[in-house]
């Protein structure tokens, strides 16, 4: 009888051991187990349990303490969709803004300030089949009544070497131009990545999935040349590649280049030619889609500690068919250091900015800009540095800008809110 009550304690003190145990994920104690074992082992010994019985306790111990197999993941149900809706709103106010020029916001045309939408942005994006992937992307911004499409790609990926993206997409030229409106420090870009690198185009990416030469990621473009929404009329195309590297963990750098022949479009003649009243009687040119356009910069990104550095170089040639070339650069130098702000270091953040822009090498006119940013950025939901990533923050500038000729008083506070839901 001892024998037998001595049994049926040990079982159901095993079995509630087992059933109350921690979950899978958590250790089991090892002393626990240990005890219980001994515990066994002493009552084989008094001849409370039999030899078979001491194997069978400890097997059953053993299968208790086994964790439980992960559940299989669910298999998404083809095909998939996924929704985004992006609002910034914005107030500017310019110090003086008669007869200032324009380097790249609405800012800086007259009457633009004030309060406005600066973006609206709905994207519907998913995939077809594990290789299969789109994405599109509509925009309404400063409140136009007309919605455009401003992404509409098609990805495959079942290639192990690198992914091919077509459609109207972002060419790969620079650094910040490529950068979600939504993860930039300022809030507005740099006037040389406004004016200077191919923006989004009708072509197709390739984007590397393994480095060449040990430590390079690259992509390679070919673009009709002539500006998202409009169909090449001629045998010219854009062309354009980028490498970038780690050298080491807090290091980034890259590279890019791309030519575009007998272009009739680009960014600088779009933004800057027709926005400034063609300073350099190009625009006859262009419309002859009879300009050669060559472009290359060199960028880098260095994080250390709570603080980060981004700089980057843009040059670019515009080669007109008949008439002399010119040539047009610029940089800027961002530094932004993350503040503590109730306990935490990705919420609040201050930016120093420091930009220049030449539109004509050979000519020192109202266009060569020079222009310092203080701002604070505020992480209100996520964060540009976790996840969720910047779901809803404020952005505060203060620009400083000063031209080398015909200096007009344009120096401007922004305040720009986002929402991305």
């Amino acid at each position: 009888m001892k024998r037998y009550l001595g049994v049926i304690a040990l079982t159901l003190f095993i079995g509630g051991s087992a059933a109350a145990r921690l979950p899978a994920a958590e250790a089991k104690d090892p002393v626990q187990q240990d005890s219980l074992s001994d515990l066994i082992d002493v009552l084989a010994e008094k001849g409370v349990l039999s030899t078979e019985e001491q194997e069978g306790l400890k097997q059953r111990i053993e299968a208790a303490e086994k964790a439980a197999p992960p559940p299989a993941p669910e298999k998404p149900e083809y095909p998939t969709v996924k929704t985004k809706v992006r609002v910034e709103t914005r107030f500017s106010s310019v110090q003086e803004d008669e007869g200032q020029p324009y380097f790249g916001s609405r800012d800086d045309r007259t009457g633009g300030d004030g309060f406005a939408v600066r973006r609206a942005r709905l994207y519907v994006m998913g995939d077809l089949n594990p290789n299969t992937g789109y994405k599109v992307q509509y925009q309404s911004d400063w409140g136009h009544d007309k919605v455009n499409l401003h992404i509409g790609q098609m990805e495959w990926r079942g290639w192990e070497f690198a992914d091919l993206i077509m459609g109207q997409i972002q060419s790969p030229v620079g650094y910040e131009l490529p950068v979600s409106d939504a993860y930039l420090l300022c809030t507005d870009r740099s006037a040389v990545s406004n004016f200077l690198p191919p923006d989004k185009d009708i072509g197709l990416r390739l984007d590397s999935k393994r480095p060449i030469l040990g430590r390079l990621d690259y992509q390679l473009y070919l673009g009709n040349g002539s500006g998202k929404h409009t169909t090449n009329t001629d045998g010219g195309y854009l062309w354009a590649s980028r490498v970038t590297a780690k050298p080491r963990p807090d290091l980034s750098v890259g590279a890019s280049y791309s030519h575009n022949r007998g272009t009739n479009y680009s960014p600088y003649q779009s933004r800057f030619l027709n926005k400034n009243g063609d300073p350099y009687g190009l625009l006859a040119a262009y419309a002859a889609a009879s300009v050669d356009e060559t472009c290359w910069e060199i960028d880098a990104q260095w994080r250390f500690q709570d603080s980060c550095l981004w700089a980057e170089y843009i040059r670019s040639k515009i080669a007109p068919d008949g008439t002399a070339s010119i040539t047009t650069d610029g940089y800027y130098v961002y530094l932004h250091h993350l503040l503590p702000y109730r306990g935490r270091r990705d919420k609040l953040e201050a930016l120093l900015g420091y930009q220049q822009f030449d539109a004509n090498r050979d000519v020192t006119d109202q266009y060569d800009l020079t222009a310092y940013t203080l701002g604070l950025n505020y992480h209100i939901t996520g964060s540009r540095y976790g996840k969720p990533r910047c779901q809803e923050m404020i952005r505060l500038n203060y620009v400083w800008s000063r031209e080398a000729e015909g200096e007009v008083n344009n120096d401007k506070l922004v305040i720009q809110y986002q929402l991305w839901f």
